[in-house]
């Protein structure tokens, strides 16, 4: 019989994606083009089976060395046909040959049409098994003497995976830039993959690199994501990783997904290529623990750092554009950064940055509010963790927006005025975290005049006064005389989860001798015109002037009351 391919790889198809480098999101401006594996060689194993090699690799043990094959049939036939017997061998360039195991999932017969993965695996205890040249199907009968071999197919490996770390492990790959689209050799799929974003991340058990793939379907039926893993590797070491999906994923024709690893790395590593390896499960007979069979097929350059370039210019008060796959944020949900500010707080060890998001249902039905997280990141790649403040409304209505705020804990040394803003999805590939947008801003100065921007609220301190009462027991009090105008954004929804003003006297040797807090909602709210505020929360047995106030915002967050300074009225 005529051996002909029966299973071609897809052409180059274009390729629309978000690249993300140094785990900082942009967007690409051009189409980037799929690396389309070569076509897959098959050959008549009878007259209605055909077989071609799906994965052959040589990696070291302990020990030794392990050396796994897996082969992939396809029943061209009408009728069933059973899978002949026969033992898997694979010979080397010096002419040694080699029997493998088959696994107890192999199947025995294949239904028409039907296609089929046959595992084989052995352990070997040497490290000298040289260049694999060729697989055989073997027939051994056993019941003749002596007995009798048939070589029913014999096939080239023209693509044998030697694993192992650094320059060994990537000789017999073919290696891509990162960012650049490919399909995965040898692997009966129509799937292409482009590796999108990469970020460091901490846990409770050490250091993770996790790594977004965003996985699309050119074809034109449903397709199911095959088993492959994501490793990375040093000089030095590999480090395995794994999906974070645990349920399969699946594609509708035209659609795309992201899908997750995660690769627990070493402190302080420095790694220099992903590895794309194709995964088989190995039964041993009789039983026994699965051993899961790893196939190097890519390589991937780790991605430079790219500081917060990849961020995306950003002026305050637009509307953010996200990732166009996420579903954190609601496609009628506008989002937009009406302020961030960088304040050194008195009598605090650090500075306090302030972010506040508008969020603004644009349907005619109520939505759920967005919770994504979010970092401040500095042009030399520091990051600091934004908190969300505690209470959120978990419903929008149409037609109005509503403030959500964020605070971040900064140290003193900071200098930096521009920022990357990223903005995180917790969901997808949890307990991480992927960017869905990367915003490149300035932190806003402070108005020169006395109108203070508190979004979506204008102060204006007319005139702010202290006065002090004694009591009976000859200790002082304290009262705050406020002239105040307020002028409040229209179609801006403020409830009693948004921030506090927080009013603090403090005498000439620094002391916080009264404060008060004040609301913007409830019975006591702040109010255009003239107020008196009573701190009468601090007494003291001391009479000091002349007397400093400051005035904070306050916003409850998970990580405790976060305070912004806004004004020092001596």
């Amino acid at each position: 019989m005529k051996n002909k391919p029966w299973k071609y790889s897809l052409t180059a198809i274009m390729l629309g994606a978000m690249i993300v480098q140094g785990g900082t999101a942009v967007w690409a401006a051009d189409s980037t083009t799929p690396v389309v594996s070569a076509p897959t060689v098959n050959y008549g194993l009878t007259p209605d089976i055909r077989a071609a090699i799906k994965s052959a690799a040589v990696t070291p043990t302990a020990s030794g060395s392990q050396l796994a094959v897996t082969v992939r049939l396809y029943n061209g036939g009408a009728v069933q046909n059973r899978v002949p017997e026969h033992e898997l061998r694979v010979q080397t360039a010096s002419g040694v040959s080699y029997t493998l195991k088959p696994s107890a999932s192999n199947k025995e017969a294949l239904q028409p049409k039907e296609i089929g993965e046959l595992v084989y695996m052995t352990t070997v205890d040497s490290k000298e098994i040289g260049q694999i040249e060729q697989l055989s199907f073997v027939n051994v009968d056993i019941y003749s003497y002596p007995k009798v071999e048939t070589t029913l197919l014999a096939m080239p490996t023209k693509s044998v995976w030697y694993g192992g770390t650094g320059n060994t492990a990537l000789q017999s790959l073919e290696n891509l830039a990162w960012g650049q689209a490919f399909t995965i050799p040898g692997v009966n799929s129509g799937l292409t993959y482009s590796p999108v974003e990469v970020s460091m991340q901490n846990t409770a058990s050490g250091r993770v690199a996790v790594v977004t793939v965003l996985a699309s379907n050119p074809g034109a039926g449903r397709e199911t994501v095959p088993a492959f893993r994501i490793d990375a590797q040093s000089e030095q070491k590999s480090y395995e990783g794994k999906r974070s999906e645990v349920d399969p994923v699946t594609l509708e024709a035209g659609e795309k997904k992201y899908i997750h690893f995660a690769i627990p790395v070493e402190n302080g590593v420095t790694l220099s290529n992903l590895l794309v390896l194709s995964t088989d499960s190995f039964v041993p007979k009789g039983g026994g623990q699965a051993t899961m069979l790893a196939t190097g097929k890519l390589a991937i350059a780790w991605p430079k750092e790219q500081g917060n370039s990849a961020a995306a210019p950003y002026t305050i008060g637009q509307p953010i554009t996200f990732d166009a796959l996420t579903k954190v944020v609601d496609k009628s949900t506008e989002v937009s950064l009406m302020e961030l500010h960088l304040h050194e707080n008195p009598g605090e060890g650090y500075q306090t940055a302030v972010a506040k998001f508008k969020l603004t249902n644009t349907s005619t039905t109520p939505t759920a509010t967005p919770a994504f997280l979010s970092e401040l990141v500095n042009a030399q790649g520091v990051t600091y963790q934004g908190s969300r403040q505690t209470n959120v409304t978990t419903m929008l209505n149409p037609g109005l927006s509503y403030v959500v705020s964020y605070s971040y804990i900064v140290p003193q040394t900071e200098e930096s005025t521009s920022f990357s803003l990223k903005l995180l999805d917790s969901v997808a590939a949890a307990p991480f975290t992927t960017t869905i947008a990367a915003l490149q801003t300035d932190v806003q100065k402070e108005e020169a005049d006395s109108t203070i921007s508190l979004y979506p609220f204008d102060l204006t301190f007319n005139d702010v006064t202290v006065s002090t009462q004694t009591t009976a027991q000859l200790t002082y009090t304290y009262k705050f005389r406020l002239d105040l105008d307020i002028k409040q954004k229209e179609n801006v929804v403020v409830d009693n989860n948004f921030s506090k003003l927080k009013f603090e006297i403090v005498d000439n040797a620094g002391r916080v001798v009264g404060s008060k807090d004040a609301s913007f909602t409830g019975v006591n709210k702040l109010i255009s015109g003239k107020q008196l505020l009573d701190a009468t929360n601090i007494t003291t047995d001391q009479f000091s002037y002349p007397f400093t106030v400051n005035v904070y915002e306050t916003i409850e967050t998970q990580n405790g009351t976060a305070k912004r300074l806004l004004k020092v009225i001596k």
